[in-house]
Order: structure tokens, then sequence, then C-alpha cells
């Protein structure tokens, strides 16, 4: 390394060959005295030795911030707007943004692409060959386990090179041909989008009803398909995703009127029930006797359920009531419902009809090791799923005798799923047992033997690979005293303290990250990467308190706990100091833009999907479709005390002029629930104020939605990036 004096007299003698302007571009918003744009009319010694010092002292500047050279990086214009929110005063220069198409708009967006393309141009190989990797992992056939309705059981199947599943359907009795129920790669037509809402046979088991989305914003489309003739056939659009049949009638619920509406087969349509709180979201489910049809209306703060009877009568259960959640399971002679009205763990109970005040309802008195989380109801048997400290456990229960008995438990990043009892079942109960290291598992319990045997396994995979890989579940202390369990995953080898970690989180809406086995994460496993979930306070990993510990006015402990979380893996010798990286989605992105602002020395690089980052000015446009349901999780704007609170943490309105970690953005044009604007402004902000050299970069998908690209090999596509970048921004070689 030069010495001070060295490097001072380098910059004296190159001075002279860089001009001032070449400079003042690279630093981009630095701003130089006017006297120096005067130096034409004085001598050449004297312009030299003004423009030398100029730089000296500039560069000096530079050095002293920031180890990495300043990029030269895509700017936005800037159209400032003030906002005036109780006490609390700002600036938005981007506000225009939330037009897609404002012509500044269109220009900055184009900047980002062409500047993204430039960035990762060398980068070609390794992206090339991450791909293939990614690619490698999807099996020549994948095919799901069928599951019988009806007098067919019905499966889906994906060949390599398709891009899409196809349904299919075949006697139980008979060991006919199977029968394309629908085939995606025929309806998407080559469309750049889609997706698949929902489908459901008719009762007549003659025609299917599906809806689907061609553009990704979540409004799709009813069509028909008759299975004889394969004629299909629109409907309607504008629609949520969910369906049901109701006789001979198709239900749906309308996207703008939040209502649900029934086609009848002559092309009429009737409104049914109309939800006149915008909190609330409509949703469909049709009753295991295949005739009854409940309608759900949930925010995040309650339920209340309606089930259409085959007479047509329209029968409440029970009234929304502030806190009050529960799930509904009709039978041939019983209604079953979970509920927190007794228990904040919840609780089942048997309710005649009628009885639509829960202080009624027949609760059953049993003595369960956790949390209820799911239930299954046949015969007079029911299977609990419980949830104690992360781990599920099956508890088999007679409830007329008092008889339970523990019949299944998971292990360390182990999840169970209850699944619906085949038509006509003679045997029992199924259920899947999901591992982040093994393949998917289906069991069944049979209740004469009272014990759980398995029959079968996800055959994505010729091989399992729980032999190479290791988990483990950590729970940690954070700042208020507060455990916080992390479940981590990596192959057998190296030392941990060697290794980078990659962590990631949710954290919001009561809503847990699946464990599940996914081989899209075997690239990043195989380089020695160590992956872990922070499963922080808002989600719904360890219930309801813990939801609520970490919304509305609790919403920093989430922010607080994957701050925490890192740095006691750190200290504990997880995870290298210089080789810590971080990703986010939606609400998780939100952590991702707070630790950016907070902790930006923490992560050398993070990542942040479809980031909610704006979450003030977001929560303030009634206009939006989420804005009053999302009230009652992050706060409502127009309250004082939640106003204070937003604005200390909204990573939009939070960004400073500081050095920033890597940083790679990915945004859906066409996404319907966090609009992409959201990550176009945060990106302009950043590159107005960040300082140093790291590398900021913003993936816009064109033709995708909310949760990606529904193409499997698209999805790679953008994972491929990611890893890439990830990997590069570590200082790891590929």
């Amino acid at each position: 390394m030069l010495s001070n004096a060295g490097f001072l007299f380098g910059l004296f003698i190159l001075a002279g060959n860089i001009r001032l302007s070449d400079f003042k571009a690279q630093r981009g918003r630095h701003e130089f005295a006017p006297s120096v744009l005067q130096c034409a009319g004085e001598s050449a010694v004297k312009t030299f030795i003004k423009k030398s010092i100029l730089m000296i002292v500039a560069v000096l500047a530079l050095w002293g911030c920031s180890k990495e050279q300043p990029r030269n990086t895509p700017q936005a214009a800037s159209h400032p707007k003030e906002f005036l929110l109780q006490d609390i005063a700002w600036i938005d220069p981007y506000s225009y943004m939330l037009d897609l198409e404002h012509p500044d708009a269109v220009q900055y967006i184009a900047r980002e692409q062409q500047y993204l393309a430039k960035q990762t141009e060398s980068w070609g190989l390794n992206l090339k060959r991450m791909m293939s990797e990614l690619n490698a992992q999807l099996p020549a056939e994948r095919k799901t386990t069928p599951i019988v309705a009806g007098g067919f059981e019905y499966y889906s199947e994906i060949k390599k090179g398709d891009h899409h599943p196809v349904f299919y359907r075949r006697l139980r009795t008979l060991a006919g041909e199977q029968q394309i129920v629908i085939d995606l790669n025929k309806l998407s037509n080559g469309a750049d989008y889609y997706a698949l809402g929902g489908f459901s046979i008719s009762p007549d088991e003659q025609t299917v009803a599906f809806t689907e989305d061609r553009v990704g914003d979540g409004s799709h489309t009813l069509r028909l398909r008759d299975l004889d003739s394969g004629l299909v056939t629109t409907v309607a659009g504008g629609l949520k995703p969910d369906l049901a049949w109701y006789g001979d009638t198709v239900l749906v619920v309308d996207k703008e009127t939040n209502s649900v509406v029934a086609h009848l087969p002559e092309g009429q349509k009737s409104v049914l029930y109309r939800e006149p709180d915008p909190a609330f979201t409509l949703s469909l489910r049709t009753a295991r006797d295949r005739e009854t049809v409940m309608i759900t209306s949930e925010s995040h703060r309650a339920t209340e359920i309606r089930v259409l009877s085959p007479d047509g009568e329209l029968q409440l259960i029970a009234p929304r009531l502030a806190g009050h959640r529960y799930r509904l399971m009709i039978g041939a002679d019983h209604m079953t419902v979970l509920s927190n009205y007794e228990r904040a763990g919840y609780a089942i109970a048997l309710i005649q009809n009628g009885e639509v005040d829960p202080s009624d309802w027949q609760f059953y008195e049993l003595d369960l090791p956790g949390s209820v989380v799911d239930f299954e109801r046949f015969n007079q048997h029911l299977l609990v799923q419980v949830r104690n400290r992360l781990r599920d456990e099956l508890v088999l229960i007679e409830p007329v005798t008092g008889y339970q008995k523990s019949i299944f438990s998971a292990g360390a990043g182990e999840s169970l799923r209850l699944m619906r009892p085949a038509d006509g079942a003679q045997s029992g109960f199924q259920f899947k047992q999901r591992s982040l290291i093994q393949s998917e598992r289906l069991y069944r319990v049979d209740v004469s033997e009272k014990a759980a045997h398995e029959i079968d396994s996800d055959s994505a995979l010729e091989n399992d690979i729980g032999d190479q890989y290791r988990v483990e579940e950590h729970w940690l202390s954070v700042r208020d005293g507060a455990e916080v369990p992390v479940t981590l995953v990596y192959k057998a080898g190296a030392p941990l303290a060697s290794r980078p970690l990659y962590l990631t989180a949710y954290g919001a809406y009561g809503i847990s990250l699946p464990m599940t086995f996914d081989p899209t994460r075997l690239p990043l496993l195989n380089r020695g990467v160590v992956l872990g979930i922070v499963h922080v306070r808002g989600g719904g990993d360890l219930g309801d308190a813990w939801h609520f510990s970490g919304r509305h006015l609790n919403k920093k402990n989430t922010f607080n706990d994957f701050v925490d979380v890192t740095n006691k893996l750190v200290a504990s010798g997880i995870g290298h100091p210089e080789m810590l990286a971080a990703r986010g989605a939606s609400a998780g992105g939100t952590i991702m833009g707070v630790v950016a602002n907070k902790a930006p020395a923490l992560f050398k690089v993070l990542v942040a999907d479809v980031p909610f980052v704006d979450v003030i000015t977001t929560l303030l446009d009634s206009t939006l479709p989420l804005t009053e349901s999302d009230i009652l999780e992050w706060g409502d704007p127009d309250v004082q005390a939640d106003a204070s609170y937003l604005f200390e943490y909204s990573p939009y309105h939070r960004v400073r002029k500081q050095a920033y970690p890597h940083l790679l953005v990915q945004a859906s044009r066409n996404d319907g629930r966090v609009g992409m604007h959201e990550a176009l402004k945060w990106m302009a902000r950043l590159r107005e104020r960040t300082t140093g050299g790291a590398l900021q970069l913003i993936d816009i998908e064109d033709h995708s939605g909310h949760l990606g690209a529904s193409d499997q090999y698209l999805r790679r596509r953008k994972q491929a990036l990611e890893y890439t970048f990830v990997l590069q921004g570590l200082g790891l070689k590929d």
C-alpha cells in the first residue's frame, strides 16, 4: 500500500489527465465551487494546480468514507411532493412513481434495467452454471399422490421441459386410462404468465370449473371445461381464485364488490352475499358432503362464517367478534369448530344448529401438549395437530370416552400437514410429514391400531439426501428477554464458524414460513452456505401471542429479533461475521429495509423480494386493495400514536446518507399486493443517499406477480440471479 505522501503525489500527477466533468459524473451528487468552472482564462499552471488540489480534497473525502469506489448509478427525476400527517411532515421526491407509465418513471425503469445488464454482464458464465444446477434439480417427472373424490382419484404430473402441470383423473374401481382434467400447458398457450387459481369438479363429475390469472395481478377469470368434449368456455372475470359448486351453479368471489356471486347454467348471475367491511376478505369452500358451501369473511382480527345448505338457507355460524378466530368442519351428522373463544391456544367444540353464541358451544375438555394448529374428524375420532415450541405432534382422540394418544411427533426442521380423508375411506386419517432435508412422506393413521404407517413418498426425488445434511434448532435470548427460535440447515463438513450464513424471515400476519424440502436450495448448501429461518415475532410459528407481540405497536420486535438472533448466532460460532447475508419477501422485505437502515454494517448482502418498504404512504392510500386489512396489522396512520410509530421505521422514509450493504431488490410489474412503485422509490432514494461502492441492483420481472413467475424455468432464472449476487457479494468463488 502506498504511503500517504506517495498517494497524494500520485493524485497530483494524475490530476492533469482527468477532466473535472468526468470526476463530477462519477461522484453523482457532489458539487464543486463555481470558481473551478471559470478556469478557461487562467494560465495552464494555475488551472492544473487548482484542479489538482480540488481533486485531492474530493478523493480524500471519499477515501475516508469508503474503501470502495463510488459507482455511476442511475438517478431518478425528482418531483418533490409535500406530505403532512398529524404533526409529521416530509417531502417525497418520487411519489410520481405510483404511476408506472409516468414518463420519468418509464425512463428510470429503463436506466435501472440497463444498469442491471451492465453490472451483471461479467457474471454470464456463473449465471449459466447456476441455472444449469437449478434446472438439474427438476426431475424428469413429478407426480403427486392421488386424492380420492367421488368415483375418481385425482393427481397432477409435470414433465421435464413442461412449464406447468397437467391434472388427471382415473376411475377408482377400474385400471382404466387416465383422463385429462386440465392441461395448464395448453391453457396457457405460451402466455408469459399463467397461474391456476383453483378448480372444482361438478357434482355430476362431468365439468371442471377453474379460475386462472393470465397477468399476475391476482385478478382471475372463471372458465368451464367439459370433461368429455374438452370444450372450454369463459364465464366471468375480475374474480378472486376461490370457487365452489352449488348444484349446477358455480359460486365465485367478485374482487371489486367483495361479494359472492352465483353463475347459473343459463348464463344468469345473482349476488348471494356482499361483505360490507373492506378489512374483511371473502373465501369459499365446499363441505365434506359436497353439497354445502361455506362462505368465510375474515380479517386479521376476526372470523365470520356462513353456511349455504342444500335447501338454499344461508346460516350464520357465529357473528364476528373482535379477536375471535374460528374454523368450521361440516360432517354428515356434525358441525365441529376450532376456536380461540375459550382458549388462546385454540380448542375444539361441537355445535348444534342455531347455536350462534360461542358461549353455548360444547368445548371438548382435552389435555393437549401445546396449541392446536389443525384437526380432522373421522367417524367418532379426532386427529389433532398441536404445536409446542416449533414442534408438531399428532394426538388421536376419542371425545366420547376421553381416550387420547400421541401417535406421531415431528423433529427439528419438520412440519406436519393433515389431509382430508378420502371419500368412503374406511381406515382413518392421512397426513404428510415435511422436512427441510427430506422428501415429503405420506402416512395413514389406522384408528383401530392407533398407529401411523408410511404409505408413500414424494416422487420428485429419487433418493433422500438427509444423511448429507444437518438441521439444528436454536432458541436465543434477544434484547427484551424473549427467546426467539431459529432453524438452520447445512451440509456436513467445515466448522460453522467459517461458513457463510444466509438468513431469512417473514414475521407478519401470523404466517409461518413452511418447513418443506426445496431442492433449489442445494446449490447454496453444496457450496457450504448455512441457511437459516429466523422465526421472528409477528409470524405464526408459536401461535397468536407470538403474532400479536410483533404487530402494530409491537412491530419493532420483529426487526430487533432478526438483528439480535444474527448477532447471537455469530457470537456462538455459527456463521463468519464477514460473510453474512439475508433475504426477505413482501413483509419480510420490510425487515430487510429496516435492517439496512438501522444496522447497515451487520450484513454484507441483502436481498429484498417484492418488499413492502413504503409503509406509511401505502397505508395512507385507501384506494389500494389491501389498505383496510393491512391497517389492522401495521397500524392506522390517521391515529397519532400509530403514525409516529410507523414513521420511525418505515424503510423508505428512513433511508439516510450512509454506506449500505450490497442489495438486490426484486420487483414484479404486475404485483397486485405490493406495488412495484415501492421498490422503485426505495431504490431511487438509496441511489440518492448511499455512500461507498456497494452494489445495489433492482431486478424487474415484466411478466410476473407477487409470488413471482408462474413458469418453473423463469422462477429458476430469478433464483440464479439471486444466488449469484449473494455469492459475488460475499466474495465466494462460484
